[in-house]
């Protein structure tokens, strides 16, 4: 099969029951050459899919595979897109303490300056943690993470309240 045809058909074929793209899904799984060959072809690297309607650059994030951030971004990916939960993918790397992918994200352009609909910047979302199932890190200090983003605009100031959560955990802050 011509490799035109062979990602026409994961992109207008392939649709697995989990409500994932094709490209979300190779996101997800960390296989850049699919990523880069659905792009390629017409996919968009922004198209929310799965139960929680995220761009392929947040099921990037969620698993951890930088390659397919890196991928993504590379394929015109919206690095300050946020999500229908408001979150930025920054904001996302920074609460699972990702240090890896913030110093990426922050390297290709993305904004620590955006807020959530609560006012919560991704330094505060570092420091307090987040309590997602796949990645529980609210009881976590993630010292690293928050490092960075602070050297990355010293101007964003930590919620006063998140200081507090910080410190209480014994964190760095």
């Amino acid at each position: 099969m011509r490799p035109a045809l062979l990602a026409f058909c994961l992109v207008a074929c392939v649709h697995p029951n989990n409500d994932f793209t094709p490209l979300a899904n190779a996101a997800r799984a960390g296989d850049v050459a699919t990523v880069r060959s659905l792009i390629a072809h017409g996919a968009d690297p922004n198209e929310a899919a799965g139960q929680n309607n995220w761009s392929p650059l947040l099921h990037a994030i969620h698993t951890a595979q930088i390659r397919s951030v890196e991928a993504l971004l590379d394929g015109g990916a919206d690095i300050n897109r946020l999500s229908g939960d408001g979150v930025t993918p920054l904001m996302m790397a920074a609460g699972y303490g990702y240090t890896d992918i913030v110093q990426l994200l922050l390297k290709r352009g993305a904004n620590p300056r955006i807020a959530d609909r609560e006012g919560f910047h991704a330094v505060d979302i570092a420091a307090a943690g987040v309590p997602d199932i796949d990645r529980f890190t609210l009881f976590q200090c993630q010292d690293e993470t928050v490092r960075v983003l602070r050297d990355a605009d010293p101007t964003v100031h930590m919620n006063s309240k998140v200081a507090t959560w910080a410190r209480a955990k014994r964190c760095r802050v």
